[in-house]
């Protein structure tokens, strides 16, 4: 893992990020594009997909 900016706490969990689960085959990219849009694009720090499920965390600025 990435050391975080300056400022930021050091320890991520669920409660800087999110899973959600798709009903439709859609890229991980997508996600990341539309959860930026809401979250701002630079402070997402880490995506991963397991089985239908998209999950990423991010810094709270």
């Amino acid at each position: 893992m990435a050391s975080p900016p300056l400022g930021v706490v050091s320890v991520l969990s669920l409660r800087n990020g999110f899973r959600c689960v798709l009903d439709i085959d859609a890229l991980v990219e997508d996600v990341l594009l539309a959860v930026g849009e809401q979250v701002g694009h630079e402070n997402i720090n880490s995506a991963s997909r397991m089985n239908k499920a998209v999950g990423a965390l991010f810094f709270n600025k």
